[in-house]
């Protein structure tokens, strides 16, 4: 009986790291260039996050969308975001980001509060935009990060959904996420044909911030 047990157990350990993640394979960093496929419209499907104190946060946050766009100047990107709050308030702003080999550095400013992020992204499913956020202190250290997965339209396939929770496991985040509603904010950049921002009142205040 104690020699089956040793069998089973055995067998068990093998399946366990059998069934672990390829990290080497699964997290591969992008490289951003001015070829880069992080550029255009991008909706917020899932996120997780690796300390609590952020938690509350990214919970806030009923939807989220963002345009990423090259800018005149070299190495720096424009980033327009939009989020929908559990209020249902829209904030958006603009941001630029600026690029140093496989990393973003970026700084928002929200409501008058400004933050600072240094971004990675990573080789994902097709039409999707993986990133790894880190959220910074004024002194330059980490407060903590955030693992965010964008597509196209905000659908996800379950596969590519179980590979997103894969690379989060390869890259130390727990297994908490935030799955996101496609209820986005107006693009508050949108013009009527005369060229006059349109400010409908069935649409939810917008409160612009710019860098």
């Amino acid at each position: 009986m104690a020699a089956q047990q040793v069998i089973v157990l055995l067998a068990l350990a093998s399946l366990a790291v059998a069934s672990k993640p390829d990290c080497k394979e699964l997290v591969k960093p992008l490289v951003l260039d001015s070829h880069s496929p992080i550029y255009g419209k991008w909706v917020l499907h899932v996120a997780s996050w690796d300390d609590p104190g952020l938690k509350d946060d990214i919970l806030s946050v009923n939807s989220s969308w963002l345009d990423v766009s090259a800018s005149s100047e070299s190495g720096v990107i424009t980033i327009y975001w939009a989020d929908r709050l559990n209020e249902n308030k829209c904030l958006q702003g603009i941001a630029n980001a600026t690029i140093s080999g496989m990393t973003s550095h970026t700084t928002y400013n929200i409501n008058g509060h400004t933050s600072y992020h240094d971004g990675k992204y990573y080789e994902t499913c097709s039409n999707c935009l993986l990133s790894e956020d880190t959220t910074l202190l004024p002194d330059g250290k980490s407060k903590g990060r955030y693992f965010f997965l964008f597509t196209r339209t905000g659908a996800l396939e379950g596969s590519e959904l179980e590979t997103f929770k894969n690379q989060a496991e390869c890259l130390k985040f727990p297994s908490e996420y935030h799955f996101t509603s496609k209820d986005l904010c107006p693009d508050g950049r949108a013009t009527t044909s005369t060229g006059v921002k349109n400010t409908e009142k069935e649409q939810p205040e917008i409160e612009p911030n710019v860098q």
